[in-house]
């Protein structure tokens, strides 16, 4: 707290750049561990700034400490608002935050793909995939090409798909075919020494080097940070380490914290999405209305220089009172042409039941397979708009297009699981795949939220009762 209100009262002594440089310097090394004290910061520096660089500075920590709060409620509105006035190291952290919570493809993000640093991320979060994918030899292959891109210098701006990465690769570290790539992490965790996160994955790394002091600290920032990601990160390593120690107790404990963590970031990740795609439709609705606004103005300057141009021919030739009258008549009709409203498009009942029904039909095709399926797509394959088919969904089936899809999923899981004993012996993770989930996590999530159980305990149950 002490280290906050000292840069906060040198702020307000900063007179130029390179004084409002090093204070957001010591917000970045304090934004892991206190990002809503870093956040309260930036959003004052940035009330009072007039340089378009420090507003982006902040604009980038913003979002920064948004994610890291996982509140991306704020992080997406925000991402929205200034993605183009952001320098490449602003949409990379833009499009690591989006590709974290399930949104990979992201074309307003790509301004900058041409450039060695978003290349470099990009081959990051396809390590990612691959390993997400059980691609193991790919993984490894692209990262050891990956790995000497990344140094000192360029490291803050892979940060958060690092991050991401590093978890992923550590929750498979039990598995034989990960050994390889396992044995480079600890040359990506040891990049970040100051950084309280990655300091937690060195832990888990090497377990035998976490001490009962260590543990204490451990203790103290997860009671005094905001950060839910490293909390999360916090307890997964502390679970693993009382699963070696054999100290149930413990186990139990932090088993529990870690769950309620998880669940947590599945709720907020599956919340996000749907957040995601109402601003982006916002953000199209807006485009489209500045396109319209620019368009009736640009029309109307026309209008307004044809009828000047008219008046003072008009004057010059000073025509006789018929042409007068037609004038007239002619300013009318423009009049009338400019001041008529398009009456708004409203969905009739009829069409609805026709697009009901369609509905219904393609239901059978199992369309809702497809993982990448969207309310668009969905439209264009029954010939009608975006708009029709989410009030269509809205009125007919009580819910939202995220909610209807992920209840056709599991319905058709269910099917397969109750019909098919085989598919009771396979893996979550194919089960989610199989119905069009691209997460085994959002899937269990969801499964459970619509059953009331965890797919593994409603297959368990299955299994007993055919016994």
């Amino acid at each position: 707290m002490i280290c906050i209100v000292s840069l906060f009262f040198n702020m307000l002594r900063a007179q130029n750049f390179s004084d409002t440089k090093q204070i957001l310097e010591g917000v970045n090394s304090k934004i892991v561990e206190t990002p809503s004290k870093a956040r309260d910061l930036i959003i004052f520096l940035k009330k009072y700034q007039q340089s378009e660089s420090v507003v982006n500075q902040c604009n980038y920590f913003l979002v920064q400490s948004y994610y890291y709060e996982n509140n991306y409620s704020e992080a997406f509105q925000n991402i929205i608002q200034t993605y183009k006035d952001q320098d490449v190291k602003g949409q990379i952290l833009y499009k690591n935050i989006l590709y974290s919570a399930g949104i990979k493809k992201v074309s307003f993000l790509d301004k900058f793909e041409k450039d060695s640093l978003f290349k470099i991320n990009k081959n990051i979060l396809k390590i990612n995939d691959l390993i997400i994918e059980n691609s193991f030899s790919k993984a490894h292959h692209r990262f050891v090409s990956v790995l000497p891109k990344i140094n000192d210098q360029n490291k803050d701006v892979f940060r958060e798909s690092l991050s991401l990465l590093v978890s992923n690769i550590l929750e498979r570290r039990n598995e034989k075919e990960y050994s390889q790539i396992l044995s480079n992490v600890e040359r990506i965790v040891n990049l970040y020494s100051n950084d309280a996160q990655f300091e937690v994955y060195k832990k888990e790394l090497f377990p035998n080097q976490i001490s009962s002091q260590w543990l204490l600290n451990a203790r103290k920032i997860q009671e005094n940070t905001t950060n839910v990601k490293l909390v999360g990160e916090y307890y997964k390593c502390i679970e693993s380490y009382y699963y070696e120690k054999r100290d149930d107790f413990n186990i139990i404990a932090a088993s529990d914290k870690n769950e309620f963590y998880f669940k947590k970031n599945n709720q907020d990740i599956i919340f996000a999405r749907s957040q995601w795609i109402y601003l982006t439709e916002n953000k199209r609705n807006e485009e489209f209305k500045n396109f319209q606004y620019w368009t009736y103005a640009i029309l109307w300057v026309i209008f307004i220089v044809f009828i000047i141009v008219i008046i003072l021919i008009l004057f010059k030739i000073r025509q006789e009172k018929k042409k007068g009258i037609q004038y007239g008549l002619m300013s009318d009709k423009i009049k009338s042409i400019s001041t008529k409203k398009k009456e708004p498009q409203t969905i009739s009942e009829n069409v609805k039941n026709v697009l009901l029904e369609k509905l219904e039909k393609l239901e059978l095709t199992h369309f809702f397979l497809d993982p990448n399926i969207s309310v668009q797509t969905l439209a264009k394959k029954l010939d009608s708009n975006s708009k029709y088919i989410s009030d269509v969904i809205n009125s007919s089936k009580n819910k939202n297009f995220t909610a209807y899809i992920n209840g056709l999923r599991i319905n058709y899981i269910k099917e397969k699981l109750y019909s098919d004993p085989v598919y009771r012996n396979y893996k979550i993770k194919y089960l989610a795949e199989e119905c069009g989930f691209s997460s085994h996590s959002i899937f269990s999530s969801v499964f459970k939220n619509l059953e009331g159980v965890s797919p593994v305990h409603f297959i368990q149950q299955l299994k007993e009762d055919n016994l």
